[in-house]
């Protein structure tokens, strides 16, 4: 089962499990979000990644610099490992990562919540790709990837237990757009995919046709 096809399956066990007043709440959110044209207006194919300084789980700091001076990047934002729909593809990314890494490029993945959170989802989903704290959601608001919840929004996570001003160390109700790019050295985004919806994301066989087109450019511009 391709990763499109876990989560499709996945969304309508949690769609069908949902209550009439989640359901309609969330579905106001999504549109909502589409109305304001995120994905549209945010970071995108042919942007430059804005720089950035974040932290991983052990306190080390990583800038966007230091990365792309190894070579290209695949960055994904997760809203959080909480979310089903990036548990899943937080384990996809992990099962790719020999192949990315084998085309010379490294996988990321920026998540919210405090260092210490990420350190303890690194270590129970046995991620082996470098995994950032975005406090308060920085990188993905400099990307335009960043939204604050609805007060409808705001009510379903409650009930779920998950107050997000805490956990991202923040004042605001705010969370990610999940997204995935492919960035090359330059910092110039050659692939792009962003989704209000969570259960949207790509197959990691995009980001791996994406890093295999690079590569071959690069061997026919060194020629």
């Amino acid at each position: 089962m391709t990763l499109t096809e876990a989560l499709l399956e996945l969304g309508r066990r949690h769609t069908a499990a949902l209550s009439t007043r989640d359901r309609a709440d969330i579905e106001d959110e999504l549109d909502r979000l589409r109305m304001l044209r995120l994905t549209e207006e945010g970071l995108g194919l042919g942007d430059y990644l804005p720089d950035f300084t974040l932290d991983d789980g052990a306190g080390r700091t990583w800038t966007s610099g230091e990365l792309l001076d190894r070579g290209p990047l695949v960055l994904a934002l997760f809203r959080g490992d909480w979310c089903p729909y990036c548990d899943l593809t937080m384990a996809a990314l992990e099962e790719a990562r020999p192949a990315i890494e084998a085309l010379g490029a490294l996988a990321v993945g920026v998540m919210p919540d405090r260092r210490e959170h990420v350190a303890r989802t690194a270590a129970r989903r046995g991620i082996g790709y470098l995994l950032l704290s975005d406090p308060a959601n920085g990188f993905a608001r400099a990307c335009g990837l960043a939204y604050d919840l609805s007060p409808g929004h705001i009510r379903l996570h409650r009930e779920r237990g998950r107050d997000f001003p805490a956990l991202h160390g923040d004042s605001t109700w705010r969370l990610p757009v999940p997204a995935v790019f492919v960035v090359e050295p330059s910092a110039r985004i050659a692939y792009a995919f962003s989704d209000v919806d969570p259960a949207r994301w790509p197959d990691p066989e995009a980001l791996l046709t994406s890093l295999q087109q690079l590569r071959d450019v690069h061997a026919l511009s060194n020629r």
